[in-house]
């Protein structure tokens, strides 16, 4: 921005453009900026920040020579001077800034400038001899290259900086010729290529560089091939297919690239169809699932697969529902057993309420009075019965007195009920013995 404010304003020169905001800002989404806790990471964020800069320094160098020769063309060549110095004290290596800067100076102040311009052209032109002489064909070749910048329509140097590519051209040919027959097929790439920039119509040119890219090709081809194999006989399956899915790249259509890949890939399809059955006998559906997934992107038939996966997911909707009919019948159980316990509790609570209360009396059976011997009713005899139970279970007990009350009562409701009359006996014995 200050390179550009230092250029005068002039009518002729209008449409020069500034260097655009957008263009000087730097772009921070190269930069990729993010914490810095490494000295390692602070040197590699500094050397972007100066390859950033750097960038941006070239380009906006680049859009203030082009206003300079702008300003050239349209005969400022004061206005294009000092562009240009401006330009070398950023950059004083730049040559073409150079050229342009001494052609400024030289027709600065003029009176016949198309005159000085000329001889300028024709200065250059000699020094451009004089290395093309000396068999320096591409120092030559830079310097007609910048004169015919100047002077685009200049015949002279056209012609000479048309002849100069030629026989550069035809250099890097015979180099690269040279590396073809000691198989350095990059190397003689390169130099035909660069014969290619120079003279885009040299002679069987096009024809020897298709010839070398597609050996090029092969030979890259059968080192990724060979790094395949490598890889295959470590274990190292996807890498090999990488390698091979590189190879066809290369050379499409290639048989046995594509007999190999399909017989890794089928290996590849039964070892994750392998680990899937692994996972679900483990019960681990998921990861079973996706195994099988994995093992169509191999080429297994998908058909297939998706029948394994509906047998997954049918086995584990099948175990999810018996484990909560299971979870339903255990609930069941317990609760069963809590009721049959709690019923359990309660008559043992009942019956230790009965035994805790008092005896009640007998209700008094009436007694008909005749003249013949006493009728027992059968309900007389129950009761008596009932009565004789109790009176023995009181004897157990050590009560002796509830036992005599009780029998007593069984023998009124019985007068022949002899369990009761011994009962009593025995009772007398134990208190005649001096018992309780």
């Amino acid at each position: 921005m200050v390179i550009w404010a230092a250029a005068p304003a002039r009518s002729r020169s209008q449409d020069v453009k500034p260097p655009g905001d957008a263009e000087v800002f730097l772009d921070l989404s190269k930069v990729q900026l993010g914490p810095v806790t490494s000295a390692e990471e602070k040197d590699r964020f500094l050397y972007t920040v100066q390859l950033e800069k750097s960038r941006m320094t070239r380009h906006m160098l680049e859009i203030v020579y082009e206003n300079a020769f702008q300003l050239y063309q349209a005969g400022d060549f004061k206005g294009a001077r000092e562009l240009t110095k401006k330009i070398l004290d950023i950059d004083p290596n730049w040559t073409r800034a150079s050229m342009l800067y001494s052609a400024a100076t030289t027709l600065q102040g003029s009176r016949r400038p198309g005159a000085a311009e000329n001889r300028f052209m024709d200065d250059r032109f000699q020094e451009g001899m004089v290395l093309y002489r000396n068999g320096q064909l591409a120092q030559a070749e830079a310097k007609w290259k910048q004169a015919l910048e100047l002077s685009p329509y200049n015949l002279k140097v056209r012609y000479w900086l048309h002849r100069v590519r030629h026989e550069l051209a035809g250099l890097h040919f015979e180099r690269g010729e040279r590396a073809w027959r000691q198989h350095r097929l990059s190397d003689a790439l390169d130099q035909w290529y660069s014969a290619l920039v120079l003279d885009p119509r040299y002679p069987r040119l096009v024809a020897v560089i298709s010839q070398a890219e597609a050996d090029h090709r092969k030979e890259v081809a059968n080192h990724r091939l060979q790094e395949a194999l490598s890889l295959y006989g470590e274990g190292k399956i996807p890498e090999a297919l990488s390698r091979l899915d590189a190879v066809l790249a290369q050379t499409p259509g290639n048989p046995r690239v594509e007999r190999l890949m399909g017989e890794l890939r089928h290996e590849m399809a039964d070892q994750h169809l392998d680990q899937g059955r692994r996972y679900y006998a483990q019960r681990r559906y998921a990861q079973a699932i996706s195994e099988f997934k994995v093992a169509v992107k191999y080429g297994y038939d998908p058909g297939t697969a998706d029948a394994l996966i509906a047998q997954v997911l049918e086995t584990k909707v099948r175990e999810k529902d018996e484990a909560a009919a299971a979870a339903a019948s255990r609930k069941k159980r317990q609760e069963q057993k809590a009721k049959k316990e709690s019923e359990k509790a309660k008559k043992e609570e009942e019956l230790k309420k009965k035994e805790l209360e008092p005896a009640k009396p007998a209700p008094a059976v009436p007694v008909e009075i005749s003249t013949g011997p006493a009728v027992i009713t059968p309900e007389a005899k129950r009761l008596s019965q009932q009565h004789y139970f109790a009176g023995i279970i009181a004897f157990q007990k050590g009560d002796y007195q509830e036992a005599r009350r009780q029998w007593t009562i069984a023998k009124q409701f019985d007068p022949s009920n002899s369990d009761a009359q011994a009962g009593l006996e025995r009772i007398d014995r134990i208190y005649s013995e001096g018992g309780p």
